[in-house]
């Protein structure tokens, strides 16, 4: 079995140049450097116009879960080109860099503390909850597989895989996600890259603040969205509005709905698709403006908020319970302003 320990070093360019040869595309301008230990980003050498093609990941050297577990437990692992995978390996963080850095390791007491900024029997603090559980029982081996795909997988083709080369590219909230198509995946730039630019790309699907710290443990810069969980809440079907309800977005049962999805207030914009639904049901924007004022207020009020803040003053500064502390802050914040924005309309 590969230890999931101990130390490891990789020289990136051979590890690039080893990827151009067996046909991942980089483009030639495309470097890797150092940031702080553990972390690596992708920088520019010589500016790279508009709209080129970055990096691009055949379909064929995407690595499934079973995959990185066979690799680990040296069991030959299905896949196309073992020595580079053995080179991936290489590139990832050991167990050591998660047991110190991942909100996931953290004692009961510490576990106790964060949960306890909720109000009881809140969806999230639930959520929460079990998410620390389930975790709890896996072994060390699954652990790590866990938080490896958990920190660093992409969905394709409707799956969970690992994607060696673009996993370095590093987060900024706003900037392009991955692309992909029946060959593989890949990035383009939407603006001019400068000599020394750090390129970044989005998270798709990661609009929750505090479920993305839970994930990637950090907090996103300029993060300006708000998300209600899917099944939040429910409503009362009117009468006579039985027949409208589209039943691929909403949950329906004894005589209410609920959010089938997550609604997601992309720059604190009201969704399009959350307002076009909602009006077959109510037609009326005044009342529909209210109804989701009163949602976003019981979101809101799933945080204690006075407590988050006598726990931010209390903690040390640069641990992870404060930095998720501070998610929460955040989190309260941008609901506390979309609130407001919703307000001044009516």
């Amino acid at each position: 079995m590969l230890s999931i320990s101990e130390e490891r070093n990789i020289n990136f360019e051979n590890f690039f140049n080893y990827a151009r040869n067996i046909g991942v595309h980089i483009n030639k301008e495309l470097y890797v450097k150092k940031i702080y230990k553990n972390n690596n980003g992708i920088f520019i050498n010589n500016s790279i116009d508009p709209n080129q093609l970055l990096v691009s990941l055949p379909k064929k050297f995407v690595i499934s879960k079973n995959t990185f577990r066979n690799l680990i437990l040296e069991q030959r692992p299905d896949y196309v080109d073992l020595k580079f995978l053995e080179n991936y390996f290489l590139s990832l963080p050991n167990f050591k860099y998660f047991k110190k850095n991942s909100i996931m390791f953290i004692d009961e007491e510490k576990k106790n503390k964060i949960l306890n900024l909720f109000v009881d029997l809140s969806p999230t603090k639930r959520k929460i909850h079990h998410l620390f559980q389930s975790f709890s029982e896996l072994s060390d081996f699954e652990k790590y597989i866990s938080i490896i795909f958990k920190s660093r997988s992409f969905i394709f083709e409707n799956n969970e895989y690992l994607c060696p080369i673009v996993d370095l590219i590093n987060y900024k909230y706003g900037s392009p996600i991955a692309a992909n198509n029946k060959e593989g995946i890949y990035f383009k730039n939407n603006e001019l890259l400068k000599n020394s630019d750090q390129f970044f790309h989005g998270y798709d699907n990661h609009n929750n603040i505090v479920f993305f710290f839970l994930k990637y443990n950090f907090v996103p810069d300029n993060f300006n969205t708000v998300s209600i969980p899917s099944n939040f809440f429910s409503l009362n079907i009117p009468q006579n509005k039985k027949d409208t309800i589209d039943e691929d977005y909403w949950h329906v049962k004894d005589g209410k709905f609920s959010n089938k999805k997550k609604i997601v207030f992309e720059n604190l914009k009201f969704p399009l698709d959350f307002k076009l639904e909602i009006n077959k049901i109510i037609p009326n924007n005044s009342t529909v403006n209210k109804i989701t004022i009163s949602i976003l207020e019981m979101l809101r009020d799933e945080i204690k908020y006075k407590e988050v803040i006598e726990f931010i003053n209390e903690e040390t500064d640069g641990d992870i319970t404060h930095s998720f502390a501070e998610t929460l802050k955040i989190n309260y914040s941008k609901i506390e302003q979309l609130i407001s924005k919703l307000i001044s309309k009516e």
